[in-house]
């Protein structure tokens, strides 16, 4: 009696592609989460670039507007309460640039050396701006730092949108 080896080929290919496209399923599944977080990150990291941004520019506009009332209340200034007290509509101006230090503060993070010396350089300019002396040529350096400064960040901050990060 001969017993024949029979293979159940049709058995076997079944299951291989079963194999095949749970695989190929659990592939795509993978590669769309990756793909979904990626896309969340760099809306998210454009929201914050676009954030930090406009409170920085609004931050400077402030600071310069603030140093030309400066200007003509130097006798009065007393950090800038002289004028304010002259005309309240500048406190809102006031009110504004301590809301975009604030929210600059919280946008940066003090772990990283550039968001550091952001910060540090802002302290400076309004301690300058704070001053009863005018010194416009110190506190238009503070300003080119911070916006050199800022302008990396934001850079950087895109290299990682770039790379999905």
């Amino acid at each position: 009696m001969t017993v024949g080896l029979s293979y159940p080929w049709g058995a076997i290919t079944a299951v291989t592609a079963l194999a095949v496209s749970l695989i190929g399923a659990f592939t795509s599944l993978s590669v769309a989460h990756r793909q979904f977080k990626a896309d969340v990150l760099s809306t998210n990291r454009q929201r914050w670039i676009d954030t930090f941004r406009d409170r920085l520019a609004e931050l400077i506009s402030v600071v310069n507007a603030a140093q030309v009332i400066k200007r003509g209340h130097v006798t009065d200034w007393r950090g800038g309460a002289g004028p304010v007290m002259e005309n309240l509509t500048l406190l809102d101006k006031l009110e504004k640039s301590f809301m975009a230090i604030a929210q600059i503060q919280l946008l940066t993070k003090t772990a990283e050396p550039s968001h550091q010396a952001l910060n540090e350089a802002i302290a400076a300019a309004v301690g300058l701006l704070q001053q009863d002396e005018l010194h416009e040529g110190r506190l238009s350096d503070h300003l080119k730092e911070i916006v050199s400064l800022g302008r990396g960040i934001i850079r950087d901050e895109w290299g990682r949108v770039k790379r999905g990060e």
